[in-house]
């Protein structure tokens, strides 16, 4: 009797089995953020080959993700950013502003930032987003927030991969993506 209820038992799994993971799948694909299909707005105008312009800051390749914020600050908020920036890393910016601590002339600059942690604030376009070191093989990684939409950002950034803009889904201000610290954001563009 035991062996009959095994091999119906055994039956049973096998038949339903394929029909809930295709129901769990169906489910899973529902609740999927869409924010990776966001209509821009302009904003962020394409180049070739993967490259993008902000504000009239063009992306690179080949060029480290800190080269594009200092240029893209320097350009257009003249003496906010440290020139030549001599930190070891992205994340020191973070550091810099964040936590006070006097890497790659951020003690003299710090001044004209203020940093929240991802979800603590809207995020807004030229913001610096900020990842901790998990990411950039222990430097950090940093990136310029260009559009915000409700759902989703649009992010310019150099040296992670050859297309430099991506769009990350947004969840009641937390930006989803593997490491984000924060943003970073001048004091006179703070809303």
């Amino acid at each position: 009797m035991r062996r009959m209820w095994l091999i119906l038992f055994v039956l049973v799994l096998g038949v339903s089995t394929p029909y809930a993971v295709k129901r769990w799948e169906a489910g899973a694909a529902e609740k999927r953020p869409t924010a990776l299909e966001v209509v821009s707005n302009g904003a962020v105008q394409p180049l070739q080959d993967g490259l993008y312009s902000y504000k009239g800051i063009d992306t690179r390749h080949d060029l480290q993700c800190v080269e594009y914020a200092e240029r893209f600050y320097t350009t257009l908020y003249p003496q906010s950013f440290p020139f030549h920036n001599s930190g070891p890393g992205a994340y020191d910016i973070w550091e810099g502003v964040a936590e006070n601590k006097d890497v790659g002339g951020w003690a003299s600059h710090r001044q004209f930032f203020t940093a929240y942690e991802n979800g603590t604030t809207v995020v807004q376009p030229d913001d610096m987003l900020l990842y901790d070191r998990t990411r950039g093989g222990g430097w950090g990684h940093i990136a310029i927030i260009a559009e915000v939409h409700p759902d989703a950002v649009v992010i310019l950034e150099q040296n992670s991969g050859h297309d430099t803009r991506k769009v990350l889904p947004l969840v009641e201000n937390r930006i989803l993506d593997r490491g984000v610290k924060g943003v970073i954001r001048l004091k006179t563009k703070d809303k």
